[in-house]
């Protein structure tokens, strides 16, 4: 390879995270040869200056890559905006990008793969988003990448061109979404009801990644996938939307573990496959079944979307506190 894609990574106020995801990048094979632009995002709140400045002054002493740009946000921008303008600055400046946020640890053949990724299917357009999380398991020995329509991310761990990323729309509303979409397109999304991503649409603001998924759609793309997992997240116990209801849940269905490295091939036969799409509907249909994870993720949407996270948090903390 003679041509590297820059990295973007955006992180907020979890030093210990973002620490792990920073040092995983820089031990990969490629590092010293890529730019890395990491946005910052500002204090939401005057409580989490401190944090968010720890997180800027560890950032400050990082090295080992070619060149690193820090992007201080001075208010909050909040994940949507901040990560939208992010990419959207960087892909025009360089024409590709690879994303991780700062929950996103890798393994050390991530770069060496999205950058073989992003040239081998640069000119295949029909190839809109390359990823390396997945949860599910391919046949014993298969060592080829898959494609599906889906471009779920836990931690970042995706790319893409800016000819397809200048494809994305940002819904305000979700009435704004499903007027865009037809019939056809919202069955597409939501594999004929199995994975009712649609219903986030009520969230405010409504998340980045669900509007890219619904655009990969719109244009009758596909993403490429790794065939095990190449990125992992270290935050599913501490991020915005989990810590103690994931507890509640037990271990996580997307907590995996990183595999050494193997050879993967990049397959040129550009078709949804079916057998992984067919595990991907079992995983989801298993979560569906499975009452007491319905019963708390249902009111996790509620209290996210009512905004009161934080309240019931404090009275768990009281409580504890009491019986010890």
């Amino acid at each position: 390879m003679t041509h590297f894609a820059p990295v973007a990574v955006f992180v907020y106020n979890r030093l210990k995270n973002t620490i792990e995801v920073i040092e995983a990048l820089r031990k990969n094979y490629f590092s010293a040869e890529t730019e890395v632009y990491v946005f910052s995002d500002g204090p939401r709140h005057k409580k989490d200056e401190p944090a968010v400045q720890a997180v800027r002054n560890y950032l400050r002493s990082v090295n080992g890559f070619k060149k690193i740009h820090l992007v201080e946000r001075e208010k909050n921008y909040y994940i949507e905006k901040n990560i939208i303008l992010g990419v959207t600055d960087v892909i025009n400046k360089h024409g590709s990008i690879i994303v991780l946020e700062d929950d996103g640890v890798t393994s050390v053949n991530f770069l060496e793969f999205m950058n073989g990724a992003l040239d081998f299917y640069k000119n295949i357009k029909k190839v809109m988003h390359i990823a390396t999380f997945t949860f599910i398991d391919m046949p014993r020995g298969f060592n080829k990448t898959f494609f599906w329509r889906y471009t779920e991310n836990t931690g970042g761990g995706w790319a893409t061109w800016k000819d397809r990323w200048a494809k994305f729309e940002y819904f305000q509303t979700r009435e704004e979404a499903l007027h865009s979409m037809s019939e056809a397109e919202k069955n597409w999304v939501e594999m004929s009801g199995e994975y009712q991503c649609l219903d986030l649409l009520r969230l405010q603001p409504i998340p980045w990644d669900l509007c890219w998924y619904i655009s990969v759609a719109k244009n009758q793309g596909l993403a490429v996938q790794s065939p095990w997992a190449l990125t992992v997240n270290n935050g599913l116990y501490n991020g915005t939307h989990f810590n103690f209801f994931n507890r509640l849940l037990g271990r996580s269905p997307f907590e995996i573990s990183l595999l050494e490295p193997r050879k993967i091939i990049f397959s040129e036969d550009v078709v949804e496959d079916k057998y992984a799409l067919d595990q991907l509907i079992k995983f989801y249909r298993k979560m569906q079944s499975n009452k007491r994870a319905r019963a708390i993720h249902f009111l996790l949407k509620i209290l996210i979307y009512l905004r009161i996270t934080k309240i019931v948090k404090f009275i768990l903390k009281l409580y504890r506190g009491s019986v010890k």
